[in-house]
């Protein structure tokens, strides 16, 4: 660690030279080191957004989440165990942004109709079309998004489009406060590390040009994708980003872990595990959670029990009767199935997301 004094109080505190606006933990104030010249220049526009949430409250909100989406909600305490749970404030640049976009392509029309079947062209129908959005698209200020759980990937888009980007529409993403309380945006207020009340801040790493560039590249990808949803073929598609603002914000965010164990005969078939899940700590708002039991578990249990129950009816088709053998041949087929179902999970069908594309028409 190094040592430097406040650009505006001249307080002396370490930093990390990884770090791109040092914050003064004394007066609050951020500022950038330029090396080479040896100056420090003071920023503006840095906010914080309260937290309204205690580790008390964390677990409530996860167990009256996960009540709600068991089968029975009588047993959520006793098969789930919430080890921990931390707050953490992550710095985000948010890009305030007005984005135009223009498309074109060709669909294959629903009805066809008489003398259409000789001219397979006609089948086509020609479509375009442009719509415009406003976003506060957030970029996280650190080099690497894989510090914490679970934040490569929180922009869950009403569109059906595979997403792989770590950027997000504030607004969409974080979740609508309680009644009676502002939105996340709309309670901002300038930084101050009083407002954390003693919990862990992340700091300011990225440059505000390179979140820039990055919230583009994002939102510009986005909306092809879009764009592909809206016809089978598409041909081009512009997009125009027009930039308003920027500023840094502090965000609270609640990352735990919990674990899992069901009760009864299934506790032999699946092993405690342990799960991560994230809460906003705002608006109180679950982002994401690691399920205890996926679809692929499922199969995979499945696929255990058709093999199981097939061995045992050959067995019986050997010694008993014959007719177990159909049994036999019953459960293979279900076993070969769940197996066909596990291999097809780990190739996902990117054409899901990005549109199913009909071919040319032939000319």
């Amino acid at each position: 660690m190094y040592e430097i004094s406040c650009a505006a109080c001249a307080a002396p505190f370490e930093y990390n030279p990884d770090d791109y606006i040092h914050l003064c933990p004394f007066c609050s104030c951020g500022f950038v080191l330029d090396v080479e010249a040896d100056a420090k220049d003071l920023i503006s526009g840095h906010f914080i957004i309260n937290n309204t949430m205690d580790q008390e409250q964390v677990s409530e909100s996860f167990f009256s989440w996960i009540s709600k989406r068991h089968h029975r909600p009588e047993r959520v305490k006793k098969e789930f165990n919430l080890i921990g749970s931390y707050c953490i404030y992550l710095p985000f640049w948010v890009i305030s942004a007005e984005v135009h976009t223009f498309w074109s392509g060709h669909s294959l029309k629903a009805n066809s109709y008489p003398g259409q079947n000789r001219d397979y062209k006609s089948k086509f129908l020609r479509e375009e079309g442009q719509f415009t959005k406003r976003y506060r698209w957030s970029i996280l200020a650190r080099k690497s998004t894989k510090e914490h759980w679970g934040f490569e990937r929180l922009h869950q888009p009403k569109e059906n489009v595979l997403v792989d980007w770590d950027g997000f529409p504030l607004d969409e993403t974080v979740g609508k406060a309680f009644e009676g309380k502002k939105s996340l945006y709309d309670s901002k207020q300038p930084f101050k590390f009083e407002v954390t009340g003693g919990q862990t801040i992340a700091n300011i790493q990225t440059k505000e040009n390179d979140a820039i560039a990055k919230a583009k590249d994002q939102i510009n990808e986005y909306h092809r994708r879009v764009c592909k949803t809206k016809a089978g073929t598409l041909y081009e598609h512009r997009t125009e980003i027009d930039v308003v603002g920027i500023h840094a914000m502090h965000i609270p965010f609640w990352v735990g872990r919990y674990s899992y164990l069901p009760k009864g005969p299934m506790k032999f078939l699946m092993p405690a595990r342990e799960r991560k899940f994230i809460i906003q700590g705002y608006t109180q708002h679950i982002l994401d959670v690691e399920l205890p039991i996926e679809n692929k578990d499922k199969v995979v249990l499945n696929l255990f029990l058709c093999a199981g129950l097939g061995l045992t009816c050959l067995g019986l088709s050997l010694f008993i009767s014959p007719i177990f053998y159909t049994a036999f041949l019953v459960f293979l087929c279900v076993g070969l199935l769940s197996a066909w179902k596990l291999i097809q999970k780990e190739k996902p069908d990117l054409e899901i997301y990005k549109g199913i594309e009909n071919k040319e028409p032939v000319k």
